[in-house]
């Protein structure tokens, strides 16, 4: 309390900066904590998985193409 009132922060405040530094050392203070974590660009799929996955889609279209007509000749 003494040190927020002497900096003129809020108690709570300094007690975040308290557990941050408890749980993640004195780096963990120069870490920006504001807000929700960033989930950042996507992965990118290897080569060969993005292609396997490309023909799964075309095949599975082709094949849904085929029920379609099948089911509306019947």
């Amino acid at each position: 309390m003494e040190t927020a009132e002497r900096f003129g922060l809020r108690h709570k405040r300094i007690q975040d900066w308290e557990r941050i530094y408890l749980t993640e050392g004195g780096e963990g203070l120069y870490i920006d904590h504001r807000g929700r974590g960033s989930t950042g660009r996507p992965l990118k799929l290897p080569k060969e998985v993005e292609e396997n996955l490309l023909a799964e889609n075309q095949r599975l279209k082709v094949e849904l193409a085929y029920l379609k007509k099948l089911h509306l000749t019947t």
